[in-house]
């Protein structure tokens, strides 16, 4: 294996994996990427593609193909529990001031529109890495199914419990001390383009349109790490969110709880100075998981992607490992603090006590729209 041909080994198959597939094939980098899973996810979860991911996926030709998914966001509404209107945040200005929209679509459908941007020659799934060896010229990963792959690179995109994560960073994953639901349900008397998230004692339920006539909802509250899973979780989050304004219970009731994804404890990790030894590095959540408060968690990731290729295409001869190490410290810099206001935000936002409420409603109410738009441009914002 020639060093003036780059070989990148690519641990999973998630946004951030299949985003980074994407760039380096564009950039003419060969590139393959090992999914443990047997194929890609196809139910729960979903995204808010902000206007920095869909500028970041604009370099990859993408942008339009995810926005023909989904469905673009132009208002987020914020709630009492009993659905009083607190404020209400006009993202289409936000969107337009970044020059790209906001964009709400599921999970299967990023993956698709990524995954098409990959050779599927390139992708192989069942193939599960379990661990990890490099030498000065390359890296060798094994997998469960006994075979052995080498590359010039590896770049772990295997999620917040990565497994490659653990053999160059021992920092423990820190618990929000909150546990979540998901699911996505056709429903129709659902308000276009605008997403919500509702506020009760040490509880949150959000919705956003995807697409398709879908509507993707989200609900978590405190709760230790770890809570076990009831045998009716469908009818656990019926009975928490009982009495909230419609259409929340309406929702998920009409959810198949097959189509649901229960007890999801989040996690995040602190800034750390580097994310990878060697020719091994991070990327998405395997580097830096956070809480899904500001909607970044895939929009960084996306963003990883395309930052590593455009480092790995200006690499020759054996200066690989320093360009890992120039794409973690611009990446760092980015998703550290990113990370920190996520948690912050997430914080505020299941805050129960009266003194916490009445803040958060009033910090809600009373911020002026230029503000908002001020706290919000760095993260709408992706730097060429």
């Amino acid at each position: 294996m020639g060093e003036d041909k780059p070989r990148i080994l690519v641990v999973g198959a998630g946004i951030g994996g299949l985003a980074a597939a994407a760039a380096l094939g564009q950039a003419g980098i060969e590139t393959i990427v090992f999914e443990r899973l047997d194929g890609l996810i196809a139910v729960g979860g979903a995204f808010t593609i902000a206007s920095n991911a869909m500028l970041a996926l604009r370099e990859l030709g993408l942008d339009s193909a995810l926005a023909e998914r989904g469905a673009v966001i132009k208002y987020f509404s914020h709630r009492t529990w009993r659905g009083k209107e607190l404020a209400r945040w006009p993202l289409v200005d936000f969107a337009r001031d970044a020059g790209a929209p906001v964009v709400g679509i599921g999970r299967p459908e990023v993956q698709d529109v990524l995954l098409q941007a990959v050779d599927d020659s390139d992708v192989r799934f069942g193939w599960k890495c379990i661990g990890v060896v490099q030498d000065e010229s390359g890296v060798t990963a094994s997998f469960e199914n006994g075979r052995e792959e080498r590359g010039t690179a590896l770049v772990a995109a295997d999620g917040e419990q990565s497994t490659v994560r653990r053999l160059v960073d021992e920092t423990p994953l820190r618990y929000s001390g909150h546990t979540t639901w998901q699911g996505a349900v056709t429903f129709d008397e659902f308000a276009p383009a605008t997403q919500t998230q509702s506020y009760g004692r040490g509880v949150l339920f959000g919705t956003r349109p995807i697409g398709g006539g879908k509507v993707y909802w989200y609900a978590s509250r405190t709760a230790p790490p770890g809570t076990s899973v009831p045998a009716d979780a469908k009818a656990e989050l019926l009975e928490l969110v009982r009495g909230w304004h419609d259409p929340i219970e309406q929702l998920v009731d009409a959810t198949d709880v097959k189509a649901m994804l229960p007890h999801l404890d989040v996690y995040d990790l602190p800034r750390r100075d580097s994310w990878g030894k060697g020719r091994i590095t991070l990327l998405g959540d395997a580097a830096h998981p956070m809480a899904p408060a500001l909607g970044q968690g895939a929009c960084q990731a996306i963003e990883d992607g395309v930052k590593l290729a455009r480092q790995l295409a200006r690499a020759h001869g054996d200066n690989i490992p320093a360009r890992l190490r120039r794409y973690e410290a611009e990446r760092i810099a980015r998703t550290a603090p990113i990370v920190e206001r996520a948690r912050t935000q997430d914080r505020i936002s299941h805050g129960d006590t009266t003194t916490e409420r009445i803040a958060r409603s009033l910090g809600l109410r009373l911020a002026p729209a230029r503000a908002i738009a001020k706290r919000y441009k760095d993260l709408f914002t992706f730097e060429p």
